[in-house]
């Protein structure tokens, strides 16, 4: 696998991960060389752990069942899991913990309703980083939208539908999802909705424990949509403060100084690039929920 990843430049390949792969890859053959002694368990595949804690363990998994029986019972979304098992169940693949996080967790995108080359590329690129799963939202979406992404999937060597265009509002993803990244560029007056439709509320609903979501706002400070976004946080977390295991939302804010049309840094766990598309200056607001 490490010779493929090298052959095509991937970026999983660079040097350093190279010796870091290589030293994990030999201290998988000399765990797998142990269990193999008379008496010992036969371990057969590996993967990290990919649960949002900051821990760095380290699980052998005998089989695909063995495998969902453990992200099951971790409050794993069930898509989450089939992808998570798919990885158990191949002998050749061994993971850190960053890579099987990334490529593991759900990503959606709301906002992106007209979906062009750049956009396609971008959301097919987040797709090849984590195994598929990746929606974007929007109720006015271009018709065709879908046979651009699909085939902008095949000529990355994807399958079709590895990103889905989806006519609905990003709420359609459903209530409190864990595990989930959501990602929204240049929401616009999105923002400025009054209650249930504003972008706060919207991200309120989507996100469960264990998501993030990353705002890239532009035309700051004059239109405000930065502020108004955390605006609306901060009162929907006081709204909610007295209810039984409710767990706020928490954010930060980070002015980028990108010029348009050039990249900007959207703090998300993927080399995939986005490039602005309005006018500076650019916010971009990260909301977590623990």
């Amino acid at each position: 696998m490490l010779h493929m990843l090298q052959q095509s430049g991937h970026v999983y390949a660079r040097p350093s991960v190279q010796r870091q792969v290589q030293g994990e890859e030999q201290h998988r053959q000399d765990v797998q060389r142990s269990a193999a002694a008379p008496g010992g368990p036969q371990i057969q595949r590996l993967v990290y752990d990919s649960v949002d804690n900051g821990a760095d363990q380290e699980l052998f998994l005998d089989n695909e069942a063995e495998a969902r029986a453990h992200y099951a019972g971790r409050g794993v979304p069930q898509e989450v899991v089939d992808r998570l098992a798919t990885l158990a169940a191949d002998e050749d693949q061994f993971l850190t913990q960053d890579d099987a996080m990334t490529m593991s967790r759900n990503a959606v995108t709301g906002a992106i309703n007209v979906i062009t080359p750049q956009e396609a590329g971008f959301l097919v690129g987040l797709a090849g980083d984590r195994v598929g799963g990746v929606s974007a939202y929007a109720p006015d979406t271009t018709l065709g939208a879908q046979g651009i992404l699909d085939t902008v999937s095949r000529r990355e060597g994807l399958a079709a539908g590895s990103a889905v265009a989806n006519r609905d509002f990003i709420t359609g993803f459903g209530h409190h999802r864990s595990h989930t990244d959501i990602f929204v560029p240049h929401p616009g007056p999105w923002i400025h909705l009054a209650p249930p439709d504003d972008l706060a509320t919207c991200l309120e609903h989507v996100m469960g424990p264990s998501s993030h979501a990353s705002v890239l706002t532009d035309n700051e400070p004059s239109q405000g949509f930065g502020q108004a976004l955390v605006t609306n946080i901060d009162a929907i977390d006081a709204a909610h403060a007295g209810d039984p295991g409710y767990v706020p939302l928490t954010y930060t804010v980070t002015e980028e100084n990108a010029q348009e049309g050039h990249p900007v840094d959207l703090g998300i766990r993927s080399p995939v690039p986005y490039n602005t598309v309005h006018r500076p200056q650019y916010r971009v607001i990260r909301v977590s929920r623990a």
